[in-house]
Formats: structure tokens, sequence, C-alpha cells
């Protein structure tokens, strides 16, 4: 069992993780760290079949394997939920080795939680491996950091991802273009190919923001109003988009740059994805109203 083709990009990790589950040198905590989409949860699944020696699609299925995150109308992992996982650990596995524990969003525990998991951290269980996925490693404790093997997801090449898609589109500026609105993430990037009409989907979403920019202020807070009221997960991907859009900005400026008047302009972008960036993190990571802190963002930019 291989997990070369697991993910797109990334390499060097699944040699890591190939090379010390050979030697037998398994760390009792692995933090994956990087953005969403990126391939984190499928390295970690594909992981999770050497592991368990469970070559089955479906690998969630094995009693082994336990996967922690948020509950969807929350954005806490509270700690009864990781003391419930504990609780599951402190038992041998039944059919495996290990028991192998996966924690979605792992930046999003409540403090409570936190504790809970760095005790279980410092006191690990021979039998049991855990993968922390975050975002962003550092809005977890820095006790936690230190006692997980950490690895770093990087951006995919354009090339990978070119040669990826090549063999299933043969245009090339349609190659350009789901590459770009995926915003360079593998997972992204498939969800385009499975589902064609997302793409117009994805389109017609960045020209509404372009549009809502040129607006009154009370036309963008019924904006907020209306986006407030999606799923968090579609909130999220919204302002992904909206990054997406900045990031094309910016590179035309610096293509087209004639004179210092284009710098400002340049200085006005990056100042609005920073807005857009922490926009984003306190949305999915703190306890705030999404609603306000959307109408702040558009009253802003």
């Amino acid at each position: 069992m291989s997990l070369e083709k697991t993910i797109i990009g990334n390499k060097r990790i699944v040699h890591i993780l190939e090379k010390s589950y050979r030697l037998g040198k398994l760390s009792h905590a692995y933090l994956f760290d990087g953005p969403c989409h990126i391939g984190k949860k499928t390295l970690a699944l594909g992981f999770c079949r050497l592991l368990l020696n469970d070559e089955r699609e479906n690998i969630i299925d094995n009693v082994d394997l336990i996967i922690l995150g948020p509950d969807k109308d929350k954005k806490q992992i509270s700690v009864e939920k990781v003391r419930e996982m504990e609780k599951k650990i402190s038992l041998f596995p039944y059919y495996s080795k290990y028991k192998v524990v996966i924690i979605e969003q792992a930046e999003s525990m409540s403090k409570a939680a936190a504790n809970a998991m760095l005790k279980t951290l410092e006191e690990p269980n021979k039998t049991t491996i855990l993968i922390l996925l975050v975002s962003n490693s550092k809005s977890l404790l820095p006790t936690i950091r230190s006692r997980c093997q950490v690895f770093k997801f990087l951006p995919v090449k354009k090339k990978i991802l070119e040669q990826f898609l090549s063999d299933k589109i043969e245009n090339k500026d349609r190659i350009k273009e789901i590459i770009e609105l995926g915003g360079y993430k593998p997972g992204k990037i498939i969800e385009l190919i499975e589902n064609k009409q997302k793409i117009e989907e994805f389109k017609n979403d960045i020209n509404r923001f372009v549009a809502v920019l040129d607006k009154s202020h009370f036309e963008k807070i019924q904006e907020a109003e209306i986006i407030s009221k999606k799923e968090i997960d579609e909130i999220l991907n919204l302002f992904n988009l909206y990054s997406f859009y900045y990031r094309n900005i910016i590179l035309k400026n610096y293509k087209e740059r004639k004179n210092d008047c284009d710098i400002c302009e340049i200085s006005k972008l990056k100042r609005n994805i920073d807005l857009l960036n922490n926009t984003r993190e306190n949305i999915s990571t703190k306890n705030i109203n999404v609603k306000l802190a959307i109408e702040i963002f558009f009253l802003q930019v």
C-alpha cells in the first residue's frame, strides 16, 4: 500500500510518513498544518489505511479510527468531545495495532478541550496515534505544537497542477482558469472538475462582490446580511474567492504599473486583503457575530 498517489503535491511529507512507517519509527502525534483543501485530510486518511492495514476506500467505517471535529452548529470542539475520545483510546484496538484519531480543525478546540488534549499528548498511549489538522498552527497552544511532529503543507506548484489536469482537460485556457478559481488548492480544483456548474457559480460570486464594492453603505450592509445567513463553510469559500479576485488585480497592476498612483492602488489592495484574511480567520476560529464581522469588512473595503 503506497501513499504516493494519495495527494497532489507535498510529496516530501508523503515520503517521510512512508519511511517512518516502514522503519517502525512512528510519532504518537502528528500536526498537519496548511490551508483548507490542500490535501491534509486526504493524506491523513491515506496514512490511516497504512496504520490500520485497511485498504477500503471508506476507511471512516473502521472501528479503530476516530474522527473528531466541531459540530456544524458550533465553532468549537468541546471538552466533552475530547473526554469522550480519551475514553475510547484508553481501550485496546479492536482489530489493528493502533487506534488512530484524526482531529479536524484542531485550532477550534475550546480552552478546556485544548488543556485536556495537552494532557493526552503529555501521557501518550502506545497504541494510539493522533493526527491534528489545522489551517494555522499558531492558533494552537505552543505546548500542543511542541508535542507533535509538525508537517507544513505548502501551496502546490502550478506545473504540478497543470500536469494533473492535462490528463483530464485538453484546453489550456480552461486549465488555467480552473487552477486560478480553485486557488491552487487540489481539493477545490477537483471539486470544480467534478461539478462544472461550480465554475460559473464562482464567477457569479466574484462579479457580485465586485458590484457590491461600488454600492452605498446601506447596500453593503444588506449584502452582509445575505451572506451571514449562509453556512460557515459557504462564507469562507466566498472569502477565498474574494481573495482570488484581489490577487489577480494586484498581479495585473504589477504588470501594467507605470506611475506612483499604481503603487498606491496596490497598497490599498494589499490592505483590503489583510482585512479579508483577518475577517476570514475571525469567522472561522472565534465566537463572534458573523454578520457584524462581514458588515465591518464591506464598510472598510
